[in-house]
């Protein structure tokens, strides 16, 4: 039973006549967020935000002043005020300028028991901080905190205290944070029969007494959320995390999945949940499947009663879960109803949100990179459970800038020496840490005028992060002596082979990184390889110096941007990089490595200059960027050494040769999860790819090896050539190994705009090592396809291979192929 200090029952929301109107509207209306989605984006405005200036200092102002389909832009700062956003705004996005949700806080401190203008209680739903009526109403990037101090509370005084009400259908909430006490987040539908449904994804939620609530369908995907500790005993009662009240005639109600729960609490001191029944027709539906429990959870008995109201008459459930919090079933000894496999096959995000319109929000990309639950037997990727990078808080030295580079270049003397590579190296050679001590060697803005650096090699050591402020950019040397490797051909030219250059940033030893801090209009600190500017001495430049290697037959001698060798627990965030000489990142044989918020520019035209490439790799996550380039966008390598355990999420791609595997494979790539992307066959500039690609694995006897257990999940390509290549044939290789790519599962892909001549490769080696695929949900506008020595599993598929050795499987796998937006590539 509910501890005595603990609310029993829950105060039905004050408002709740006047707004069950507006959900009936919302109802009859479901239709209209498509429609003015698809006829407004030529007339949608953004609204910015600043509480320090500008013409909306308010977020309710712009609300108020937004027509349907608008964006919100809030710039960075604390808005202390209530926000409500009414039925009629449907189809708007608000967002949070700089992408970091802990940078944009919408905050108030309103309870249940606060008065109400005209007299009375605001009541529950009306003590929101921010409430969102509106239907296809998308909020991404914000942190929304009802502020309400119980503990100062009058004895008496209603407690209940929501931080965002989510009331429309067709709600996407992407990396956001939530945060309150009692009633942090409530999931409602106006009408409670009616269609009401929201999608929370890679979101914060943070309370104690019955935090997630409400009659709506609602799925919280890769969520993290904080269960307060609130000084209960062992045993004990702290809180419960949900609270449903699903009407009977809805089949689906809260659904968390794929998520982490953490406590600092006291072991069983929270109930998962426990049935509100404000009426007979309220039966609790919600299902925790694949997440991660803490110890606070009661794990034999993780449900409770509410209100005279058992449990066991509701619909709750479990499947999956791990942790020392894990439900244990009937069988050992605990009472915690499990789902069976068939069941939650039944039951996950995409079935939940479908509806009567087949709505999926789960294919589109989250910002953080957080997707859509991975299918049980597909690859699961990296096994970190990674999060948000943060900068170092310790900064060990400080380099100011000196020089303004307006053009990008300089004037002779300092372009034939660079004048910071001295400085800049004394501070990394000064800042080496050791055992897991990480500081920051932070680049600065001299001041407004002086924001540039221009240095050559420079070198990157154990526990120091290179972190350069919003504003400042570091140049690359053009001259080719300062990259010079001993021994090796001449940096700077042609020859029979390549590796003459060294990195212009090399990065060795554990727990470095380089990042930047990203300002509230969302420009970062960037790197500027001037791959395209002329090479010191020379009537040439880097990338020309490459088409005329190509040209030759021969090997051009550039400098990469970034070498990352054994160097574990490697992050890059929130950086710009541009114009390199060659590949833009290499992470080579190292375990742990974190690329998150980084902006590569480069055009498509810039030969031999990959996005990034993890080469004998483990554990690396790839998420939140937009990537373009010359060359593969992602390829990752296993040639002296396996590569595996890696994740590429939540990614965009412009003008690249794909998202890649190989065509080095000799050690082997196992266990690679591509989820969430998007990839367009133009750069940002108009050029088109010279190979464009989508997805793609790429090798042959000459360098290969086995690729087994690979991943795609939900992949949306626009006006690319190949959308789908499995090629063990790569540039005619020839040679003793056997590239051999078997267990890849390909589930979710639409392509559109696909040029003339578009067309797949499906190819295993010989009849003895066959390419073994499964297609599932795919959409393509051509299924023009080559194919041979591939056995094939296939559903819900418009693509048809055929060919000397080809098998095909029907299979009946429930889900749609993915609902494809490509977002621009980013301003700056």
């Amino acid at each position: 039973m509910p501890d005595q200090n603990r609310p029993s029952h829950r105060r039905r929301p004050a408002t709740r006549r006047v707004l069950a109107t507006a959900g009936a509207l919302a109802v009859v209306g479901a239709a209209v967020p498509l429609i003015a989605q698809a006829a407004m984006p030529a007339k949608a405005r953004t609204l910015t935000v600043a509480s320090d200036g500008g013409k909306y200092r308010t977020v309710q102002a712009a609300v108020d002043a937004a027509r349907p389909g608008d964006r919100i832009r809030i710039a960075k700062g604390t808005y202390r005020e209530v926000v409500h956003v009414p039925v009629d705004k449907t189809g708007m996005t608000i967002t949070g300028a700089t992408g970091n949700p802990a940078d944009v806080v919408i905050s108030y401190g309103n309870s249940a028991g606060s008065a109400k203008p005209g007299g009375g209680q605001l009541g529950t739903e009306g003590s929101a901080t921010a409430t969102f009526a509106a239907a296809g109403l998308t909020v991404e990037n914000l942190t929304v905190v009802n502020s309400f101090d119980r503990a100062a509370a009058h004895p008496g005084t209603p407690t209940q205290a929501v931080a965002v009400a989510a009331e429309g259908d067709r709600q996407v909430f992407r990396n956001d944070r939530i945060i309150g006490h009692q009633d942090t987040l409530l999931t409602w539908s106006p009408n409670a029969t009616a269609q009401t449904r929201q999608y929370f994804v890679g979101d914060y939620v943070e309370g104690d007494v019955d935090m997630i609530f409400g009659n709506a369908t609602a799925v919280l995907d890769h969520a993290t959320i904080q269960a307060d500790d609130d000084g209960a005993p062992a045993g004990g009662l702290n809180g419960f995390l949900t609270a449903a009240n699903t009407d009977a005639s809805h089949k689906y109600g809260l659904l968390i999945t794929d998520s982490t729960v953490r406590s600092t609490a006291k072991d069983s001191t929270y109930y998962l949940g426990r049935p509100w029944h404000p009426t007979d027709s309220s039966v609790a539906q919600v299902v925790i499947r694949n997440t991660v429990l803490p110890a606070a959870i009661k794990s034999t008995t993780p449900w409770t009663d509410m209100s005279g109201f058992s449990w066991r008459s509701a619909r709750l459930s479990s499947y999956g879960n791990t942790g020392p919090g894990a439900g244990a079933g009937a069988e050992t000894g605990g009472d915690s109803p499990q789902l069976s496999a068939e069941q939650a096959a039944a039951l996950t995000a995409r079935a939940y949100l479908a509806g009567s319109d087949g709505w999926n929000p789960v294919g589109h990309a989250p910002s953080t990179g957080s997707g859509s639950p991975v299918p049980a037997g597909m690859a699961t990727g990296d096994t970190r459970h990674v999060t948000e990078p943060v900068p170092p808080t310790t900064t060990c030295a400080a380099v100011p800038a000196t020089l303004t580079m307006t053009a990008r270049t300089t004037h002779a003397s300092s372009e034939t020496t660079p004048p910071d590579t001295a400085r800049i190296q004394k501070a990394l050679d000064g800042c080496a840490q050791t055992g897991q001590n990480t500081v920051a060697v932070r680049l600065r803005a001299g001041d407004g005028a002086h924001t540039a650096f221009l240095t050559g090699p420079l070198t990157i050591h154990q526990g120091e992060v290179l972190l350069l402020d919003s504003g400042v950019t570091l140049y690359g040397s053009r001259n080719p002596a300062d990259y010079q490797q001993s021994g090796k051909p001449k940096c700077g030219t042609l020859a029979s082979s390549s590796g003459g250059c060294k990195p212009l940033i090399h990065v060795e030893g554990a727990n470095a990184g380089i990042e930047a801090i990203r300002a509230a209009d969302g420009s970062q600190g960037r790197i500027d390889g001037r791959g395209d500017q002329t090479i010191l001495n020379t009537g040439t430049s880097w990338w020309q110096l490459a088409t005329d290697a190509q040209k030759a037959g021969s090997n051009q001698n550039n400098p990469r941007l970034i070498q990352a060798d054994n160097s574990d627990n490697f992050t890059l965030y929130h950086v710009d990089l541009l114009n390199s000489a060659n590949f833009h990142v290499v992470y080579n044989g190292g375990n742990g490595f974190t690329a998150w918020g980084v902006r590569i520019k480069t055009p498509a035209t810039a030969r031999n200059t990959d996005g990034i490439d993890p080469a004998g790799a483990t554990n690396v996550t790839i998420t939140d960027s937009f990537i373009m380039d010359g060359d593969d966008g992602i390829a990752i390598k296993g040639g002296n050494k396996a590569s595996s355990n890696i994740t590429v999420s939540g990614n965009h791609f412009y003008g690249t040769h794909g998202i890649s595997i190989g065509s080095e494979t000799s050690s082997g790539v196992t266990n690679v999860l591509f989820r969430d992307n998007t990839l367009t066959g133009t750069d940002a500039l108009g050029n088109t790819s010279g190979s464009s690609a989508g997805i793609r694995i790429k090798s042959s006897p000459a360098n290969g090896g086995k690729v087994s257990d690979i991943g795609y999940l939900n992949t949306c390509l626009d006006a690319v050539r190949a959308p789908l290549v499995f090629d063990t044939h790569y540039s005619g290789g020839s040679g003793s190994n056997t590239p051999w790519f078997t267990g890849i599962t390909v589930d979710g892909v639409t392509a559109t705009h696909s040029p003339s001549g578009a067309k797949s490769t499906l190819v295993g080696l010989d009849p003895a090592h066959p390419l073994q695929v499964t297609l599932e949900h795919l959409n393509l506008d051509v299924t023009t396809a080559t194919a041979a020595n591939a056995h094939i599993s296939a559903a819900d598929t418009n693509l048809h291979p055929s060919g000397s050795g080809v098998t095909v499987t029907p299979t009946n796998n429930p889900g749609t192929a993915p609902t494809c937006t490509f977002p621009a590539f980013p301003t700056f």
